[in-house]
């Protein structure tokens, strides 16, 4: 009875240890139209000058920030486009997406929830609703730069229809602005994990 038991523990460690290994089962393939941002093995296509590599990762197939260093920043400049990403933040806290312009498109874990422009530290433009799922949940945003306007999406839920970038700033800075996008790694280092960052250049022809 004893190595029956010892034989039991020893498969289930073992399959256990097979499962955290194995890649997250959410992840996709780009939309049509569509390329990805992160390509689950490492950063290319973001740029490496700050030695992002010591606090960002790819760890089974998710592009994780250990809540230090710095923000990471796309290589390519974009002016109008389409950027799909699934985030989860671990527990309260905060992190975003950095527009060309410099707006910040807040992951915000309070109750005003997420999917907001926010300037020093507070909401110039707050979420419509709030669309956030519990901390360690998956979180999907949908965000849209066009002409000078944002549209955001958190969950499928619009949370920010069309406003005009300048609204990201206080007093109101005039944009669009053609430059990187950037993730915000989080300033109370929260660990934020990442996954089907896909985004389309409504530019490219």
């Amino acid at each position: 009875m004893r190595q029956v038991l010892s034989a039991l523990c020893f498969f289930l460690f073992t399959m256990t240890a097979v499962s955290a290994a194995e890649p997250d089962a959410g992840l996709k393939e780009p939309p049509t139209g569509f390329v990805a941002l992160f390509n689950g093995k490492d950063l290319t296509g973001w740029s490496l000058a700050n030695k992002p590599g010591d606090f960002w990762k790819a760890e089974n197939g998710l592009l994780v920030n250990n809540g230090k260093g710095p923000h990471l920043v796309t290589e390519k400049s974009y002016k109008n486009f389409e950027l799909w990403m699934d985030w989860k933040i671990s527990t309260a806290g905060d992190s975003g997406v950095f527009l060309p312009g410099g707006q910040q498109v807040q992951i915000w874990a309070k109750k005003e929830g997420s999917g907001g422009f926010v300037f020093d530290h507070k909401y110039s433009v707050a979420p419509a609703v709030v669309a956030d799922r519990p901390l360690n949940e998956w979180n999907s945003f949908y965000i849209k730069l066009q002409d000078g306007k944002v549209t955001v999406k958190l969950n499928d839920k619009i949370v920010m229809d069309a406003v005009p970038v300048e609204k990201g700033f206080v007093p109101p800075k005039q944009g669009p602005t053609e430059g990187p996008i950037s993730i915000q790694r989080s300033p109370h280092s929260v660990v934020t994990s990442l996954r089907n960052v896909f985004v389309r250049d409504l530019d490219a022809k």
